[in-house]
């Protein structure tokens, strides 16, 4: 059941704040109270109300010195304000647009009047938040996508010069070609995914059953060029049978990626990255576990922050912006998961990401 905005109406006249409270009462407005600017500007800090009804001429602080220190403050910064006025002085209802009040209603007021203003803002005020959070959303969906574009991009590019340094080697170019084939196809599926501007969880249709072993596998297939030039030996672990998720498989292609090109990045060559599937009571579980420093444990609250930039550094100067992380956490967690990560005694690091199970086939 959707809650009712509420109000809050500022007025120093008792017979004033009963006739409005009231008025807006019947329309279904939620009403609160003040008969002077400190009172409001305590319960306003306090409750967050949704407008604010402002009597201009009050003892004490004024409706103007109120308007402009709610505006001051964070938690009443962005809540509209409209001015109750006798005043009938062009530069006196200027004065309030300029401290920030949204609109205005002469007294007396007029209570068809007044309940119209108010649901108007009210209104604004909701569109106005939507579209800051679809701003936020696309900015969101843009910074992943920038960032998961980067890891075929450069995948393409990377067996492209080993397919020219081949040759004659037929086999060899054909194989460098379905691998140029498979990074593209992995951009396409990024870029159709964020074209789509969903929010996470949001799917066009319902999650699928997915087959965790078989994006492994393509996963591992590749980064494998990248692994071989660093001499890290990158293995997919077998599972002991089918362990089926209910997800994206898009999302969940681009979760692992992300931390096999993390442990990639961070393994000092020889080394060994290796992905392990596991099943558990009602999720199952994807491991990249890799033989690298792993990360100091005063630095570990801040692993799945976005922008974190931690103390270990990539071992062969490839870049690294502190996206890919966060990123993951955001994809996992828009389908039902958690991700976390493990410090072996024995060195290294463990990340992992759970995601809830399908069942059997």
């Amino acid at each position: 059941m959707k809650t009712a905005d509420t109000v809050l109406v500022v007025d120093d006249t008792p017979a004033n704040l009963s006739v409005l409270v009231q008025c807006l009462g019947d329309a279904g407005l939620r009403v609160m109270v003040a008969e002077d600017g400190l009172d409001a500007l305590e319960q306003a800090a306090r409750t967050r109300p949704d407008l604010i009804l402002l009597d201009v001429m009050m003892p004490g602080i004024d409706g103007f010195e109120t308007c402009r220190r709610l505006k001051t403050q964070p938690a009443t910064a962005d809540t509209p304000v409209i001015f109750m006025t006798a005043l009938a002085d062009t530069a006196e209802k200027l004065q309030g647009f300029a401290v920030g009040a949204v609109d205005y209603i002469t007294k007396p007021v007029q209570h068809d009047e007044a309940i119209a203003r108010v649901r108007t803002h009210l209104e604004l005020r909701r569109l106005r938040r939507d579209l800051d959070a679809q701003l936020a959303l696309t900015q969101s969906f843009m910074r992943i996508a920038a960032h998961d574009l980067r890891n075929p991009l450069c995948l393409i590019l990377m067996t492209g010069e080993l397919a020219r340094r081949s040759g004659d080697d037929a086999a060899a170019v054909g194989g460098y070609l379905q691998d140029i084939h498979s990074s593209a196809q992995q951009m396409r599926h990024i870029i159709d995914t964020f074209l789509q501007l969903r929010k996470p969880g949001e799917a066009a249709g319902p999650c699928e059953r997915i087959e965790l072993a078989t994006i492994a596998r393509a996963v591992a297939g590749q980064f494998k060029q990248i692994a071989a030039r660093k001499t890290i030996e990158l293995t997919v672990a077998d599972a002991s049978g089918p362990l089926l998720a209910r997800a994206d498989p898009t999302f969940v292609y681009q979760a692992l990626t992300n931390y096999v090109s993390n442990a990639l990045k961070f393994t000092p060559s020889p080394g060994t990255v290796t992905v392990r599937l596991l099943a558990r009571s009602l999720s199952v579980r994807a491991e990249v576990q890799d033989s690298g420093p792993g990360v100091p444990a005063a630095e570990r609250g801040r692993l799945f922050a976005e922008f974190a930039q931690l103390s270990p550094r990539p071992t062969a100067g490839e870049e690294s912006h502190g996206v890919g992380l966060s990123v993951v956490k955001q994809l996992v967690e828009s389908q039902g998961g958690r991700v976390g990560a493990d410090f072996p005694e024995k060195g290294g690091s463990v990340f992992w990401f759970e995601l809830p199970a399908a069942g059997g086939m």
